[in-house]
């Protein structure tokens, strides 16, 4: 666990440089990548997409951004040219997503840092927050006392927008209204003791005063909030410790939940509940190895339901262009209720790094569960209460900067209501990066 997680608000390993800017400003440089990716797919669940069987090729093209005027002033913008593009036939005209997907100031004012825009940010090891790709709209302050930096935060999950439908509230929409904000505040203090790393937060959830509807993270429409009037609100507190012990890198975190106020009909919503993990590596002759566990309890609800997106294995998030997440499509979207990579599930999974000449081979094994049977989406959906997979991957460096990614994914779903047990899931893919 580094600083630089709150100071860089964890700003992403590619971030590289530049945009249009005077001269005599500062330096401005830029970067990015291009990924070209096929992919192979065998039996998704219940095939409810249609995908079953497919076969395509992907692309990806990012920018990424630094705008610097001075070592303490720095802007910094990521954007998708395309994201998940699919490859198509001759004649094509490709149509560009350009998605900012980041976009941020980074200065210090009276010996304070600041942070303004939306931005990455990663907390308490990706558990509490984790940007994946995506980003925050914050104001955060930083300020280093003593060799413990303290961080304060304003982070919006949304503006003007409850998840409502529009009918229910036809005099509120929009910028202005208030009343339909979501709003998360964070304190957070970093620091080391002897040689331990550590990270302690604290988050509050807001979601304003607003007509009716679904509240903030409930699923199915199985929560409701009392009346016309009440607000929504929840807290966190998250314990992070990082440490080295005989030659093993140890990150322990453990996360509680108080429980959602004003929310009815929804029992995991307003319980209180808690969610731990440990994750461990360490070096072998030939290369590395990795492991993890984790378990969030039934009523466990998570700071950014359906966006915690926890990287635990290739399995679960394999990333880049096309990309098919074996393990969450099995265990979290056919699921619902407050089923994720945290809430109401627990996992165990391990990994080796082999190097073999001009070879990276990573082969990895994960299993998880659902801790408590959820709500299904619907009657006749397949849903599955455990699954077994794994991932195998070979790199290799065919250019400087360019990469080549052989890789396949399996997941062995359990059924549990409802539906045809499904077959083991199969994902193959290779693809081609270019860092510039």
């Amino acid at each position: 666990m580094k600083k630089s997680i709150l100071l860089g608000a964890a700003a992403l390993a590619a971030i590289a440089l530049a945009a249009p800017q005077a001269a005599d400003a500062g330096e401005t440089k830029i970067g990015g990548y291009y990924q070209f990716r096929t992919v192979t797919m065998d039996n998704t669940p219940g095939d409810v997409a249609g995908d079953e069987n497919a076969n395509y090729w992907a692309q990806r093209l990012q920018l990424n951004v630094d705008m610097k005027a001075s070592e303490k002033s720095h802007a910094h913008l990521v954007t998708r040219v395309l994201n998940n593009n699919t490859v198509g036939g001759a004649d094509v005209t490709l149509a560009g997503d350009w998605t900012v997907n980041q976009l941020w100031l980074e200065t210090e004012a009276w010996n304070v840092g600041l942070k303004v825009g939306n931005m990455p940010i990663a907390l308490n090891d990706g558990l509490l927050f984790n940007h994946d790709t995506t980003s925050y709209g914050t104001i955060l302050l930083a300020k280093n006392f003593g060799g413990v930096t303290v961080v304060g935060a304003n982070v919006k999950v949304a503006e003007g927008s409850d998840n409502v439908a529009p009918a229910l509230v036809p005099a509120v929409t929009g910028p202005n209204a208030n009343h339909q904000d979501v709003d998360f505040w964070v304190l957070s203090a970093l620091g080391k003791y002897s040689n331990v790393d550590y990270q302690i937060t604290a988050a509050y959830l807001n979601s304003e005063s607003r007509v009716g509807g679904v509240p903030y993270g409930a699923a199915n429409g199985t929560g409701v909030i009392n009346n016309a009037t009440d607000s929504i609100t929840d807290g966190w507190i998250a314990l992070t410790l990082g440490g080295k012990v005989e030659n093993v890198d140890l990150t322990g975190t453990l996360i509680y939940e108080t429980g959602m106020d004003n929310v009815t009909n929804n029992s995991q919503l307003d319980s209180d509940g808690f969610m731990a993990a440990l994750r461990a590596k360490g070096k072998t002759g030939f290369g590395g190895w990795n492991g993890y566990v984790f378990y969030g309890a039934e009523d466990f609800t998570a700071a950014v339901p359906g966006g915690d997106r926890t990287f635990w294995s290739p399995t679960w998030d394999q990333g880049g262009a096309g990309a098919q997440d074996l393990m969450q499509r099995a265990l979290v979207a056919p699921n619902g209720g407050v089923a994720s990579t945290q809430s109401n599930m627990w996992g165990v999974g391990a990994g080796l790094t082999i190097n073999a000449g001009a070879w990276t081979i990573k082969p990895s094994l994960d299993y998880a569960s659902l801790v408590e049977e959820v709500v299904t989406t619907a009657p006749a959906a397949v849903v599955y209460d455990s699954a077994m997979g794994g991932t195998i991957g070979f790199t290799t460096k065919i250019q400087e900067g360019t990469m080549l990614d052989l890789s396949g994914t399996f997941v062995d779903p359990n059924a549990r209501v409802g539906g045809t047990s499904e077959e083991v899931m199969h994902y193959v893919q290779a693809s081609v990066k270019m860092d510039f």
